[in-house]
């Protein structure tokens, strides 16, 4: 009988640890699945946060882009360089409810295309337009959260554009120079000046089909040669900060 006795209590000691066992294994699997479901939505947050600040730093990029074309006029004659000196860039670093990021964004011209992208924040601002001004974006984004458990890097490139019409001022601007300086090809001031308001109402109107403003003027120079200039404004050009104008200008001797 004693013999009995132990078995069954080592049979209730083996029963007992095994159960503290599985015990012990079911709260490490639950407490496991908690930290896994709490990393997924860091992940997530994570995820989030770096679609939003690709997000913001193309509309700040887009917003410098506007700031500059608006407050610089461009030049007929050096309008493919000023177009590629459009050139901004952006970078902010910081914390998101428990979530540290660091971004850096900066763009240059694009080459002529037609291609759509992927930033339906910025719908009308993104992707290539051909006779917009493009812009070749490059985005460097870093999310960490979890205590350090959640790292989120990403690089990505997008294509954006402002409505400018670089294409249509580049040939209002040769219009104006050939018909403005013929019309002063002539050693009569009277008639040059004739010729020239003549010539003038007709380039208003090619450039006002084109969505630009067109003013100009001359002055006689020595001898029988003469000096002009003359403006053309792109009006109320839709951009991220509002409706801007956009100038071009030009001058030349006859």
């Amino acid at each position: 009988m004693a013999r009995k006795g132990v078995a069954a209590s080592l049979a209730a000691v083996i029963l007992f640890t095994a159960l503290v066992v599985a015990d012990s294994t079911v709260m490490v699997a639950q407490d496991d699945l908690a930290s896994t479901a709490v990393t997924s939505q860091v992940e997530v947050r994570a995820t989030t946060v770096a679609d939003s600040l690709i997000w913001t730093s193309a509309f700040g990029l887009l917003v410098q882009a506007q700031q500059y074309l608006s407050s610089n006029p461009a030049d007929c004659s050096t309008l493919p360089a000023y177009l590629a000196s459009v050139s901004p860039q952006n970078s902010s670093s910081g914390e998101d409810g428990g979530l540290s990021y660091s971004v850096s964004a900066q763009a240059s011209e694009a080459g002529p295309s037609s291609q759509a992208d992927n930033l339906t924040a910025l719908a009308q601002f993104s992707g290539a337009d051909t006779g917009r001004l493009d812009l070749s974006a490059a985005f460097a984004v870093r999310v960490t959260g979890g205590g350090g458990s959640v790292v989120l890097s990403r690089h990505e490139a997008h294509l954006l554009n402002l409505p400018i019409s670089p294409e249509a001022a580049s040939s209002l601007c040769a219009s104006a120079e050939s018909v403005l300086g013929g019309s002063l090809s002539r050693c009569n001031w009277t008639l040059a000046g004739e010729a020239f308001d003549s010539s003038l109402a007709a380039l208003t109107e090619q450039a006002e089909a084109q969505g630009f403003s067109l003013a100009a003027g001359w002055s006689p120079g020595s001898g029988c040669s003469a000096y002009y200039w003359f403006t053309l404004v792109e009006t109320g050009v839709p951009g991220p900060a509002g409706s801007f104008d956009w100038s071009v200008l030009g001058s030349g001797t006859a």
